[in-house]
């Protein structure tokens, strides 16, 4: 029983990180085809999915996939310490991975 227990929160652990790598590349796919070079969208990605929680990563893939309408709902959605902690990682993300440019453009 114990076994079967730590299969299965070692699966769910491993589903959540394939969750976040098809997140990463689906945001440095876009941010590559919008002209920024791979190093600063690979970085963006990469330090995207390990500054933010599950729920503000999600929001920033939504976004790279252009799903406008939806990741205003769900910013909308989000308290005021949930908001103010995303801008402060994204600016913090942007200034790491020298992204200033790319996102000034979008």
């Amino acid at each position: 029983m114990a076994r079967r227990l730590l299969m299965t929160i070692a699966a769910l652990g491993l589903a959540a990180c394939s969750q976040n790598e098809v997140g990463k590349k689906v945001i440095t796919e876009q941010c590559i085809a919008e002209g920024e070079t791979v190093e600063v969208c690979e970085c963006f990605a990469r330090s995207s999915d390990e500054k933010l929680d599950k729920e503000l990563f999600d929001i920033v893939v939504l976004g790279a996939q252009g799903e406008d309408g939806e990741t205003e709902k769900m910013m909308e959605e989000l308290s005021p310490p949930q908001k103010a902690r995303f801008t402060t990682v994204v600016r913090e993300v942007i200034a790491i991975c020298g992204a200033e440019d790319y996102l000034a453009g979008s």
